[in-house]
């Protein structure tokens, strides 16, 4: 058989390993950057909401019932997204998620899983001198409502 190249004039295979590996970043990088937008959750630290603190009700064990009503809610995230911080004056009680169980001397209850507008999260407090002066909710390292019992 005859050869039929006549000359060397074909790229070397360095060289197109190094453009393919350019061109593969340059796609990665692009599909990054057009993609990042999609997952930005910037929308979701503005919360804001309306809500009220019941009273304390003393149970038949003894322990402090609180009932926190939320009235209105501009974004729903779930519950166990939301960090709560319950203080008795300048002492802090809890600082943890809300979920649906007890937790140290803190017990939730709620009937949706969400942050949603008519919803009721009861707050149990274990102890007979158990007192809420503030209750802190926090979203995305954003404290986004603060909430005192109503006398």
């Amino acid at each position: 058989m005859k050869d039929v190249r006549t000359g060397d004039r074909a790229v070397s295979s360095i060289i197109a390993t190094i453009l393919l590996i350019g061109i593969t970043v340059v796609l990665a990088a692009t599909l990054i950057t057009v993609l990042s937008g999609f997952t930005n959750s910037s929308h979701l630290e503005n919360v804001s909401s309306s809500l009220s603190l019941s009273n304390k009700v003393k149970n038949t064990d003894g322990n402090s019932v609180y009932y926190l009503n939320v009235s209105s809610v501009s974004v729903s995230p779930p519950l166990g997204q939301i960090t709560v911080e319950i203080f008795n004056g300048s002492s802090l009680l809890y600082d943890g998620p809300i979920t649906n169980s007890a937790s140290g001397n803190v017990t939730f209850s709620f009937p949706s899983p969400d942050f949603s507008a008519g919803n009721v999260i009861s707050i149990t407090l274990k102890g007979k001198n158990s007192t809420i002066t503030t209750i802190e909710l926090i979203y995305a390292s954003t404290v986004f409502s603060t909430v005192s019992p109503s006398y």
